[in-house]
C-alpha cells in the first residue's frame, strides 16, 4: 500500500511539473525592470517628476487607460476624460519611470512624453535603445546586403539580438522562424541558442535571412 502511494505521489508530482512547464512556456518573458502595460491597465504620469507609475497617489498625477484599438493593426490607445492618444505601437512597458512604446510594425522604439501640453511619441536613438536592452546586441536593416546577414555569438552561449529598421520600410505581420528564437513581444527581440539560419518574413515572402555562426574564445 505504501509504495502503491508513493507512485501516486511522483505521478501527481510529474503532473505539478508539466503544468508549470507549460505555464512558462506561455508567459512572456520580460526583464526585471520592464513592466508590460495591459489592455485595460491604467498607468499614471506625473509632471513634476517627469516619471510614470502604475500605481501611486500624484498631486499632479494625470491617469491614463490603455484600449486596444478594434480591426487590423491594434495599436494602442490611451485615454481619460480630456485626453485619447492614439499611439504608433501595438505593445508598450515601463521602465525606469518612462513608457516605451514599440512600433512592431516598423522595428522601431519610441517614449511617450509630456511637453507640458500633450503627449506625443518620441524615437530613440540606438544609444537609448541600447541602454534599455543592454544584453542585447543592435542589427539594423540597412546592414543587410542582399537581404542576408551574418552575426556571431560565443560558442555553446545562448546570445540576444535587437532587430531595428532604420528605413523606409513597413513590416506588418513579418515573423521570425523558427519561432522558438522569440521570447518577447518586442517585435525586434530575438535569441539566437544555437548556429543556423534565421528568417523574417512575410509569411515566407520578402525574406531576411540571419545567418548565426559561434565565435571562440582563445
Amino acid at each position: 500500500m505504501l509504495i502503491l502511494i508513493k507512485k501516486n505521489e511522483r505521478v501527481y508530482m510529474k503532473k505539478i511539473i508539466l503544468a508549470l512547464c507549460l505555464v512558462l512556456l506561455s508567459t512572456p518573458v520580460f526583464a526585471g525592470n520592464m513592466k508590460p502595460v495591459l489592455n485595460d491597465n491604467q498607468v499614471i504620469y506625473s509632471p513634476s517628476t517627469n516619471t510614470w507609475h502604475k500605481d501611486g497617489v500624484f498631486e499632479d498625477g494625470i491617469a491614463l487607460t490603455k484600449k486596444t484599438s478594434a480591426g487590423t493593426g491594434n495599436y494602442s490607445i490611451y485615454y481619460n476624460m480630456n485626453n485619447e492618444i492614439m499611439l504608433g505601437s501595438d505593445y508598450e512597458f515601463l521602465f525606469n519611470g518612462r513608457l516605451i512604446s514599440c512600433h512592431n510594425a516598423d522595428l522601431k522604439i519610441f517614449e511617450l512624453v509630456y511637453n507640458g501640453k500633450f503627449f506625443e511619441e518620441k524615437e530613440l536613438t540606438k544609444e537609448q535603445i541600447k541602454e534599455i536592452f543592454p544584453d542585447a546586441e543592435i542589427v539594423t536593416i540597412s546592414q543587410f546586403k542582399d537581404q542576408k546577414l551574418t552575426v556571431k555569438k560565443p560558442a555553446f552561449e545562448k546570445k540576444k539580438f535587437l532587430l531595428l529598421n532604420d528605413t523606409d520600410k513597413y513590416f506588418y505581420k513579418y515573423s521570425f522562424k523558427p519561432k522558438s528564437v522569440k521570447f518577447s513581444p518586442v517585435g525586434g527581440l530575438f535569441k539566437a541558442s544555437s548556429i543556423g539560419r534565421i528568417t523574417f518574413s512575410h509569411f515566407g515572402q520578402d525574406k531576411y535571412t540571419i545567418y548565426v555562426k559561434n565565435t571562440f574564445k582563445k
